[in-house]
C-alpha cells in the first residue's frame, strides 16, 4: 500500500488529492505530518465533531499574527460579538436585493467573450464577475478592481505565512486610503455600514475594519471565482447535466450545492488545540496545529454514497464546502446568489462548450481552483 502523505504544496497534490484523502480517510484517519508536525483530520464525521468544538480546537493560530484583526481567526465571545457587527452590515436582504446588479455585471462581462474564439473562462468570466461584484457593494472604486483582484488571486497560491502576511498588507493599504475617504463621504455601500454600524454602543476599530474589509474581498473574489471556474469545468465535463440545467433553470440551486461538495473551493482550514484530545486511538497534544480538510470529508462515503461522481440529483442535506457551526461562511448567501446568476448569465448566452484544452490547476494549499479554464463556445 502506498503510504498516506497530506503535501497540498506539492505540484502534484491537485491531480492526486482524491486518491490521497482516500488513503488517509481509510488508512490514517488522524494523520500526523511528520514534516510539518500538524495532525490531520480527513473523515467527515471527525471533521465536523471538530468545527462544532471550537472551546478544543481554536481558530487562533499562528497564520494570524502580524497582521489586523481577522474574523476567521477568532473565537467565541470574541468572535461572536464581531460577527454580529459584522452581520448588520451584510444581511441577507442586503445581498438578496443586490441580485439585479450581479444579473447586470454578469452580461457586461459576457459582452466581452468573443464566442468565435477560444475562451479561457477563468479569468474572462469566473474570477472577473465576483471582483466586481463583491466591489461595487463594498464600495471599491471600479478602477482599483483589477488591483484589487490581483491582490486578491495572489491568496491562491499561498505556501506560507510569510506569503500571506504580505499578500494582506497591501490590501490593507488599499482599504486604509478608502476607509478615510468614507469616513468623510459615506456612502451606501458596506464599508459606510461598517463604518456606522453599533452594538451595544461599541463600533469596529480600525484594526476590525480592515480585517473585515479584507475578509470580505477575499472571501467575495477567490471562494466565489472558484466555484464558478470549477462548476464551468465539471458541466463542460458533463453535458448531460448541462443540458438538464439548461433546460429546467429552477434546478440550479442543487447543483451548485453539488459543486461546492465535491470541488470545495476551501479545501482545508487550521486550528490550534486548547488541550489534549484523543480520535481514533491517536493522542493529539495541546497547542498542536489541526488541519480540518473539508475537501476530503466532502468524499468521504461514510456521509456521501459514490462520493467522486458528480450527480446533479444528489440530495444533500449537510456538506462543509462553507464551513459550518460558529465560523459557517457569513458571506455564503452571496456566493449561492451569484453563482446561480453566472451559471443563468452563462448559459443563456452559452448553452453549448467543451473543454478546449486540460484545464490547468492552482499549485495552494488551501484552495481547489484554476488558472486556465479554456472552453470553446458553441
Amino acid at each position: 500500500m502506498t503510504e498516506p502523505r497530506y503535501d497540498p504544496s506539492s505540484p502534484t497534490f491537485q491531480t492526486t488529492l482524491y486518491d490521497d484523502y482516500r488513503l488517509l480517510r481509510d488508512h490514517d484517519p488522524v494523520h500526523h505530518d511528520p514534516i510539518t508536525g500538524a495532525h490531520v483530520l480527513t473523515r467527515f464525521d471527525d471533521v465536523w465533531a471538530a468545527v462544532h468544538d471550537h472551546a478544543t480546537f481554536s481558530s487562533v493560530v499562528p497564520e494570524s499574527a502580524g497582521i489586523n484583526t481577522q474574523l476567521i481567526f477568532f473565537d467565541p465571545p470574541e468572535h461572536t460579538a464581531a460577527r454580529a457587527l459584522v452581520s448588520r452590515a451584510f444581511t441577507p436582504r442586503r445581498v438578496a436585493e443586490f441580485e439585479p446588479t450581479i444579473r447586470e455585471l454578469a452580461d457586461g462581462v459576457l459582452d466581452g467573450i468573443d464566442p468565435s474564439m477560444v475562451c479561457e473562462a477563468q479569468h474572462a468570466f469566473a474570477a472577473v464577475l465576483p471582483s466586481l461584484v463583491i466591489a461595487r457593494m463594498i464600495g471599491v472604486p471600479e478602477d482599483l478592481v483589477p488591483e484589487f483582484r490581483r491582490h486578491t488571486e495572489s491568496f491562491l497560491e499561498i505556501t506560507g505565512g510569510e506569503d500571506f502576511a504580505n499578500a494582506a498588507m497591501a490590501i490593507y493599504a488599499m482599504f486604509t486610503e478608502l476607509l478615510a475617504e468614507r469616513r468623510a463621504r459615506p456612502g451606501e455601500d458596506m464599508m459606510s455600514a461598517l463604518l456606522a454600524v453599533e452594538l451595544d454602543g461599541e463600533r469596529l476599530t480600525e484594526e476590525e475594519l480592515l480585517g473585515f474589509c479584507m475578509l470580505l474581498i477575499l472571501a467575495g473574489n477567490d471562494t466565489t471565482s472558484s466555484l464558478i471556474g470549477n462548476g464551468l469545468v465539471l458541466l463542460a465535463q458533463h453535458p448531460q447535466a448541462r443540458a438538464t440545467l439548461v433546460a429546467e433553470p429552477t434546478r440550479w440551486p442543487a447543483a451548485i450545492e453539488e459543486m461546492l461538495r465535491i470541488e470545495s473551493p476551501v479545501q482545508a482550514l487550521a486550528r490550534r488545540t486548547t488541550r489534549p484530545v484523543r480520535i481514533h486511538d491517536v493522542d493529539i497534544p495541546a497547542e498542536a496545529r489541526v488541519m480540518l480538510v473539508w475537501g476530503s470529508a466532502n468524499h468521504d462515503d461514510r456521509e456521501f454514497v459514490d462520493p467522486e461522481r458528480f450527480d446533479i440529483d444528489r440530495r444533500i442535506t449537510r456538506h462543509l464546502a462553507l464551513g459550518h457551526g460558529v465560523h459557517h461562511c457569513l458571506g455564503a448567501n452571496l456566493a449561492r446568489l451569484e453563482a446561480r446568476v453566472a451559471f443563468e448569465q452563462w448559459h443563456r448566452r452559452f448553452p453549448e462548450y467543451d473543454l478546449a484544452a486540460e484545464p490547468v490547476r492552482i499549485t495552494s494549499i488551501w484552495a481547489r481552483a484554476h488558472s486556465q479554464v479554456p472552453l470553446h463556445l458553441g
